[in-house]
């Protein structure tokens, strides 16, 4: 049983975040020369790590990371190991300029991880999930109980699932301006892909979209009231599988992988968007990898480049830009004492 549609859903996709990993040759000029105007964007480092990102502090005090380079320890295949990661959502003409010097430098790269983003408008996915099970599932709320932020998906595993509310995001930041006119709700979902996911992200996107639902037993008199508060309790993540027969515990899971009781409404908006986009979105892929020269991904060297990163600890750019208190104050200290020092 479906809900009523509501009017204006609107959804917008994009190549939302690249990894690539290399060998640096030299040392870009951009780092010892770097501006002092961090709020037109400016290069910080972080001595502690080898990294340097390039950020944009704003006038509230915001800041966004754009651009980060991280050297790696020693690498079998390369003198001076590398990692890069860019939005090219963010990147404004002059930040292109940025990152293209720093590219000029940087030999033998591959591709380890892409993000697919889609901006969903207009209606609210607090209470959505996806059909998936044998998951991590972790969930965020503000102080009100509302849903900022859920995963589906270890953070460094092949592939997750985030879910957020843009809107919240945005006027948190004081970035109205930023959100579309007419626009009352504002989620983003990205699918994030490292290892082997890279090559089949398409499909990867197909076959989790068509478990995306909300529950909607209530008005459905074909399912039986205990199969719908069995369902209810599966959908709030209380419902204990091993307590009941293997026969009823694999019907439970076949009624929700198959949407049985469940609304697909926005699934069904999304596969048809992201059909419709989706060798626009690949052909944006391809020239953003060409245009640096990345190659495909090795497994060998992916691994260890993931494994590197998981030691050194970078920061978590997701965390940054969603307001971290902890991770926001780091990345403050680092662009103050840069100033400092020059």
């Amino acid at each position: 049983m479906k809900q009523e549609k509501k009017q204006f859903i609107k959804i917008n996709l994009s190549i939302d975040m690249i990894n690539a990993v290399g060998n640096l040759r030299n040392m870009p000029l951009i780092f010892i020369t770097a501006t002092k105007d961090i709020h037109r964007g400016g290069w910080v480092e972080r001595i502690d790590s080898r990294a340097w990102q390039y950020v944009r502090i704003y006038e509230n005090g915001d800041i966004e990371v754009l651009i980060t380079l991280q050297i790696l320890k020693f690498h079998k295949y390369f003198d001076t190991p590398v990692w890069i990661q860019y939005n090219p959502n963010h990147l404004l003409p002059e930040d292109y300029t940025q990152l293209d010097h720093v590219m000029k430098y940087v030999d033998h790269s591959h591709f380890t991880r892409a993000d697919l983003a889609q901006d969903i408008f207009n209606i609210n996915l607090q209470r959505y999930d996806f059909g998936l099970f044998g998951v991590t599932r972790d969930i965020y709320r503000s102080l009100s109980g509302d849903l900022e932020t859920r995963y589906w998906g270890r953070r460094k595993s092949e592939r997750q699932i985030r879910l957020y509310d843009k809107m919240r995001e945005m006027k948190k930041h004081s970035k109205d301006d930023y959100i579309p006119v007419g626009i009352e709700e504002w989620w983003r979902l990205e699918f994030q892909f490292r290892g082997g996911k890279v090559d089949t992200w398409q499909e990867e996107v197909i076959d989790k979209m068509q478990s995306f639902h909300v529950l909607a037993v209530d008005d459905n008199d074909d399912i039986s009231e205990i199969d719908k508060a069995v369902l209810r309790a599966v959908n709030d993540d209380h419902f204990d599988f091993k307590k009941v027969g293997k026969r009823y515990a694999a019907k439970i899971r076949k009624m929700v992988r198959e949407n049985v009781g469940f609304d697909t409404t926005v699934s069904e908006l999304s596969l048809k968007a992201f059909n419709e986009q989706k060798d626009e979105l690949q052909k944006q892929l391809d020239n953003m990898l060409a245009k640096y020269n990345i190659g495909a991904q090795t497994e060998e060297m992916t691994t260890y480049f993931e494994q590197e990163l998981n030691q050194t600890g970078n920061i978590d750019l997701s965390i940054v830009e969603n307001g971290s208190v902890l991770e926001r104050n780091v990345v403050r200290n680092i662009a103050k004492s840069w100033q400092k020092g020059n």
